[in-house]
């Protein structure tokens, strides 16, 4: 039987949920299993998961009309309503939070994970829910620019009581491998096509391969990072627990109210989501690296474990887009009627 490139995406993007879970479930046992081999090969690891990241950014990065990203920096309250979430909302949930781990060292290494900028995922996760590419990559932009003076900033304010040294180097080589190259090599790659074979050609005729590439990097992606804390995820199960539970919390409570404020403002499906993913998907790769070089074992542990979860509730968001469009429609259509009533009046 042949299947299209089109049905494909469909069928992955219709039970990502349940491949996500298939990889993490495989992961587990693999890694506690392998943990000589994991502990033996930690820097082959550590350029897998940034190769696999890269991988999933590029393909959004070819869709990006960099022309109407400079148009999006106009939308000044969306973006910041975005740098609230992300340098306000969250990282005081997990100031708030991180004292009853249990664990002052993972207590740090927690609001760490909460205080980096977005994850080179998040731009894939816009992509596959038919968000704005250009203001999600405008505000990524702005979130990690934010980023360097803040995390050392919030940091110092949170462990005034231990001495904890916050390298920027991690932070800055993160940023060039995930968002800037990724940008650069998928623009070279956009702007050729345009011109050969039309803009068409890109946003419709090969979006589907652009989509599935996408999730089958984070699929790839999930699979190392957990398989990379399986033998911690076993050994510290009730910890593994705690951390699990509070960012769960915090995500969803940050999407259930970005919702209810994206359509007090009157945004866009599209805009929301962007704002959305942005806010919510943290990158736990810079927070594992700052962990690393910063922090004790234990520290490190939260941004080992939250990515494990973090994909996971932002899919099962991903498989309600069709509940959250009819909630943008509403205001769509309220918005037609109120121009109709308008027009009609004068």
């Amino acid at each position: 039987m042949k299947y299209s490139i089109k049905s494909i995406s469909g069928f992955l993007r219709k039970y990502l949920l349940l491949f996500t879970l298939l990889m993490i479930v495989i992961a587990i046992p693999l890694g506690y299993a392998n943990g000589k081999w994991v502990a033996e090969n930690k820097s082959l690891i550590s350029n897998l998961v940034i190769l696999l990241a890269i991988s999933t950014i590029y393909p959004s990065m070819i869709q990006l009309k960099t022309e109407n990203m400079l148009k999006m920096f106009r939308k000044w309250k969306l973006i910041a309503i975005s740098i609230v979430y992300v340098f306000i909302f969250s990282p005081l949930m997990a100031y708030a939070l991180g004292p009853t781990i249990g664990n002052q060292e993972l207590g740090v290494g927690f609001v760490t994970a909460n205080v980096v900028p977005a994850s080179s995922a998040s731009l894939g996760y816009v992509l596959i829910a038919g968000g704005s590419i250009e203001l999600a990559t405008a505000l990524a932009v702005i979130s990690v620019i934010i980023a360097v003076p803040f995390i050392p900033f919030f940091l110092g304010l949170y462990s005034s009581q231990v001495s904890v040294s916050i390298p920027i180097a991690p932070i800055l080589t993160s940023v060039i491998y995930i968002l800037v190259l990724p940008m650069i090599a998928g623009q070279l790659t956009r702007y050729p096509l345009v011109k050969l074979r039309g803009a068409e050609h890109i946003n419709v005729k090969i979006h589907p391969y652009l989509s599935t590439a996408t999730m089958m990097g984070m699929l790839a992606l999930i699979f190392v990072l957990v398989l990379k804390v399986g033998t911690l995820m076993v050994q510290k199960p009730f910890l593994v627990g705690a951390v699990i539970g509070y960012q769960s919390l915090i995500i969803v409570s940050l999407l259930i109210i970005s919702v209810f404020v994206s359509r007090a403002m009157h945004a866009s499906y599209e805009d929301h989501q962007a704002v959305a993913f942005i806010s919510v998907s943290k990158n736990q790769s810079v927070a594992a690296a700052i962990a690393i070089l910063a922090l004790t074992p234990i520290g490190a542990l939260a941004p080992a474990i939250i990515p494990m979860i973090q994909p996971v509730l932002i899919i099962i968001y991903i498989h309600l887009d069709g509940y959250v469009r009819r909630l943008f429609r509403v205001d769509t259509a309220k918005e037609m009627k109120a121009g109709v009533a308008e027009t009609v009046i004068k």
